[in-house]
């Protein structure tokens, strides 16, 4: 038993063993860090390629967009062949990025109408399976889009990596121009007061002289009112009779093939609606460049706008040129039903290119003027007053939106004055493919 007490307690050789058993732990420690070092490489090349091909995605939803708003009226050509699930590929498939080979990244991006059900949760917006805002005549379908928005998915491809992202596109819908001069609301009164108008539907150059119009682009209504209001047209009769040397042409609404002159070119046309004139005027004015806030009280009075163009178009008195139309908005607060103000004055002589805007009040225009594009005069109470101490002739279209059903008087000619409203498409022309950007916004991004 002492033998057997003397062999428990001998501690020879036990460092051995603690030594054997630190290094076989430590080997295996090694080995596992070894063992995961071994997939950082792997996990950085993933995380890579991910990244890269959600790049390569965002470059598709880029090109897709600069196709779509460089293209606002062929947005149906790019669905033929499409389905509401699967669409149609836009441009070509497997895009390389401008200027590197497919080792960079290809795209692959496809377009379709938001006909399928469940898209309403994708844009916001019912199913375009109805008539809408882009065709308020025909339903959206597949290949034809009718509520003016589109949905886009982009696939990025790194490798064997991809990622996909998926983007609502919409447009703002072109107010489809019926008149030189139009009232689609609930209004259309004009008061002469010892002045006459010249309101021309015949298509009219920028160069053009008022009255001797060059333009091939088929002609408009001089006036054309809310299309469900047709006394409107006659009381416009009547009111520009009085004027005695109101002079109108335009389309014969009794032969819409040739242009007349007077009564005959002053017509009920459901074209252009009051809806339609608040849908653009809400999507334009987000991305006015000028914004002038105006209230009972409280108008702008401005003259010699445009001035400051030659040296500074960026100026807020610069309203646009040929070069650079600008959007002008006149933001109006109108208190109650009943206020009835001018919000914007403009005097001396003022000048631009654009869209002018103006929202719950009037606008006086006085000296001498010049308006390149259309101006939208929209809201209660609102319309537009000739001073006649100047020259003031408007390239474009003039649309006065008057949503108060009680009797104002939207068109005003003061004293001996002139004015001329003048049909260009020339001018509507530049405005749209200027500023058409603008109207078309990506919303409800999304990637996996």
């Amino acid at each position: 038993m002492q033998r057997i007490s003397q062999l428990i307690h001998n501690e020879h050789g036990v460092a051995l063993v603690l030594a054997l058993m630190i290094l076989l732990t430590l080997t295996g420690l090694v080995l596992a860090f070894l063992s995961a070092s071994a997939f950082e490489p792997q996990i950085s090349r993933n995380h890579s390629e991910t990244v890269r091909a959600r790049y390569v995605a965002e470059a598709g939803v880029e090109y897709a967009y600069d196709t779509l708003a460089s293209n606002v009226g062929s947005w149906d050509t790019y669905l033929d062949g499409a389905t509401c699930a699967q669409g149609a590929v836009l441009g070509a498939p497997n895009s390389t990025l401008p200027g590197l080979g497919g080792a960079h990244g290809m795209f692959t991006v496809r377009i379709r109408n938001d006909c399928k059900p469940g898209d309403d949760k994708l844009t916001g917006g019912a199913v375009d399976t109805v008539t809408g805002r882009c065709d308020p005549a025909v339903p959206g379908d597949a290949t034809h889009d009718g509520n003016c928005k589109v949905v886009v998915t982009s696939t990025g491809t790194i490798g064997a990596t991809t990622r996909t992202i998926t983007v609502v596109v919409s447009k703002t819908a072109a107010l489809p121009i019926n008149g030189a001069l139009g009232f689609p609301g609930a209004q259309a009164d004009v008061v002469v007061r010892g002045s006459s108008f010249v309101i021309d539907g015949r298509d009219t150059k920028i160069a053009d002289r008022p009255g001797a119009p060059t333009g091939v682009a088929a002609a408009v209504y001089g006036i054309a009112v809310n299309g469900a209001l047709p006394a409107l047209a006659t009381r416009l009769e009547t009111a520009l009779a009085a004027g005695g040397q109101s002079d109108v042409r335009g389309t014969d609404r009794t032969d819409p093939s040739a242009t007349g002159r007077g009564a005959n070119t002053i017509r009920a046309d459901g074209a252009l609606t009051s809806q339609a004139v608040t849908d653009f005027v809400d999507a334009a004015k987000s991305a006015a460049d000028v914004t002038i806030n105006a209230s009972p009280g409280n108008g702008s009075s401005l003259s010699n706008v445009g001035s400051t163009c030659a040296t500074d178009v960026e100026s807020s008195t610069c309203w646009g040129t040929s070069a650079r139309p600008k959007i002008v908005y006149v933001r109006g607060a109108l208190p109650d039903i009943g206020t009835r103000y001018t919000g914007l004055s403009l005097g001396g002589t003022s000048a631009g290119t654009g869209i002018l805007i103006v929202e719950n009040g009037i606008v006086e225009i006085g000296g001498s003027f010049r308006w390149n594009g259309p101006i939208v005069v929209t809201g209660r109470n609102v319309g537009i007053r000739f001073r006649g101490d100047g020259s003031q002739v408007v390239y474009g279209a003039t649309i006065v939106n008057e949503l108060n059903p009680v009797a104002v008087a939207n068109i005003e000619g003061d004293s001996a004055g002139k004015p001329h409203i003048l049909y260009s498409n020339e001018a509507l022309s530049l405005v749209q493919n200027a500023l058409k950007r603008r109207l078309v916004t990506a919303q409800n991004w999304t990637d996996r």
